[in-house]
């Protein structure tokens, strides 16, 4: 199986639960461990958890340990038939729950999941309660099956959870409308005495007092309160102006701390985090965005996801959206760049993000267009099937390995081509037929090659044992690899008889025998740089310039050396 068919196969898997994918049901679709180990080095997966693995393509996902632990209950089976039967398979509880209804401040060392057979498991931060769980005490949130709001506070109270933390889910709860406050009082009533109540006292009575605890105190039901008693006020959530009045600074220094900008003293920075720390303030992002009609997120689009995702930029871009504040969603469009074009401006008039950074082309939106101040950076570096071209697709640095090789004694050379249909494959060829004639090097030729190790490994199979060629220079790492596994086969030795010279400085160039030559391509600081345009104009400010210096660094390994003699 191909790369591109496990590839495929994997995000076929992966494409509605999450993004992640079990190794058991990567087995099924014939897919070793092997494979998955090869894709993890190339970056292209990531391991979230034992047998557990993350599309990188893929945003990660919202409590992502929960959903990890909730997958390894039942590996083989895929999220879509697990779905409807959770209660066979397993559910979120307790405050795992609470993290997935967004209530409370548990901490978030450990998963709590009940199943309805006793069984262990050796993941010490995983916990797994036993108990029948009804279908009435079972929600589903983005295909997780959850227990509801009513019966998560019955489990914390059944297994004596601080009484402080249970009140302020149930206050938050009953605030939000997300429970039945007087449904709930009914269910509660026998663990009162557990919490320092008199036996006799009722399930209202508990709430009330839990609530109190918090800092938050509930009226449940106003004839159950003692005569004159009143409801003391509600705590509030702490804002900017408070914690710019505890740390001594004013409203905006906050805010720009929120911010992450730089330029901050470090002794202001101190103040406010101890603030922050000591009055528990949580920025209201839901008020936020409906006060200034932002969302905090930033969109980068691909086509349609396929084999080759540029993972280094988008780490680059996502860095820096990040430190600005702000989320990113990666997102696949199908069709041409007419029809991306129309997903991506009603995507901007819902609100449903900031600004649009986009790597592929996009019909009638120049770079930096606009749509109602919310701006839209195309990056010119890929083609509508995500192939280089720009910068990334210069073929210059072939010139500077070739006078790295002729330098150490190499005359006779071999080029392993990459498909024609890429504009960098085509540059990278036409370089190095240019350099060999002006160095006055020789060439054995250029073998059409297709990007793949298999047609590196034909090639070094095939070659003559009287070409004279003393280095090859491979389209990309893939290739090099196939190169030097098809010497090595030979009984050639790699670089003593041979060197090899690949491209892209993959994750595994680095751990293969011998570790390869190759050219480092700074697609991260690309990333980067283009999500900085994006936020500087998201900013009302000039974009910055956008060229990176020193873009192709050679990086000379233990595949290439001096020419044999």
């Amino acid at each position: 199986m191909s790369q591109a068919d496990v590839l495929k196969a994997l995000e076929e898997r992966a494409a509605d639960q999450w993004g992640l994918v079990t190794t058991a049901q990567a087995k099924l679709d014939g897919v070793q461990g092997v494979q998955l180990l090869r894709l993890e080095r190339a970056g292209l997966l990531e391991s979230v958890g034992h047998g557990v693995y993350r599309m990188v393509a893929s945003a990660p996902p919202e409590h992502l340990r929960i959903k990890v632990a909730w997958l390894r209950l039942d590996p083989r089976t895929p999220l879509r038939h697990r779905g409807a039967e959770g209660p066979k398979s397993g559910i979120v509880s307790h405050a795992s729950a609470c993290a997935v209804h967004g209530l409370g401040d548990w901490p978030a060392d450990r998963v709590e999941l009940t199943v309805p057979v006793r069984r262990t498991t050796r993941d010490e931060s995983v916990v797994l309660h036993c108990a029948r769980t009804d279908a009435g005490d079972i929600t589903v949130v983005e295909g997780l099956p959850v227990t509801t709001v009513q019966r998560t506070v019955v489990d914390l109270l059944r297994v004596r959870a601080d009484a402080a933390r249970v009140g302020a889910v149930v206050a938050e709860a009953a605030s939000r409308g997300l429970v039945d406050v007087d449904d709930l009082a009914a269910r509660v009533g026998t663990f009162a005495g557990a919490y320092g109540l008199r036996a006799q006292a009722s399930g209202a009575q508990l709430l009330e007092s839990l609530c109190e605890q918090a800092g938050r105190p509930l009226r449940v039901r106003k004839a159950e309160r003692a005569a004159g008693e009143g409801p003391g006020p509600e705590k509030k959530r702490a804002t900017i102006w408070e914690v710019a009045r505890r740390a001594g600074v004013s409203h905006q220094t906050v805010s720009r701390y929120l911010k992450n900008d730089g330029g901050m003293r470090p002794a202001t920075r101190a103040r406010i985090e101890r603030a922050v720390a000591e009055l528990k303030y949580r920025p209201n992002l839901i008020a936020r965005s409906m006060r200034t009609q932002r969302s905090n997120r930033i969109t980068i689009v691909l086509p349609e996801l396929s084999s080759f995702v540029p993972i280094p930029l988008l780490r680059g871009a996502s860095a820096a959206a990040h430190d600005a504040g702000y989320l990113t969603d990666v997102i696949g469009l199908e069709g041409g760049k007419s029809r991306r074009a129309q997903t991506v401006m009603s995507l901007l008039d819902a609100q449903q993000a900031d600004g649009v950074l986009s790597l592929v082309p996009l019909a009638d939106m120049p770079d930096g267009a606009d749509a109602g101040q919310r701006p839209v950076v195309v990056l010119g570096e890929y083609d509508d099937d995500l192939h280089s071209r720009g910068r990334l697709a210069d073929g210059r640095p072939a010139e500077q390995i070739l006078r790295h090789l002729a330098d150490q004694g190499h005359r006779r050379f071999l080029h392993v081509a990459g498909s024609r249909e890429w504009a960098s494959a085509r540059n990278r060829r036409a370089v190095y037929v240019e350099a060999i004639e002006r160095l006055g090097l020789e060439s054995y030729g250029v073998v059409d090659g297709d990007w793949s190790m298999r047609s590196g490994y034909d090639t070094a199979r095939d070659l003559p044992c009287d070409s004279g060629v003393t280095a090859v220079l491979a389209a990309n790492d893939y290739v090099a690899m196939g190169v030097i596994r098809g010497f090595q086969d030979r009984g050639w030795r790699v670089p003593e008889d041979v060197s090899v010279f690949g491209w892209d400085d993959e994750e595994f160039t680095q751990y293969f025998s011998p570790t390869i030559s190759t050219v480092h391509i700074n697609k991260e600081e690309v990333g980067r740089r283009a999500m900085l345009s994006l936020l500087a104009l998201l900013r009302g400010e000039s974009a910055p310039v956008a060229d990176v210096d020193d873009l192709f660094r050679i990086v000379p390994r233990d595949s290439s050396g001096p020419a044999r003699r």
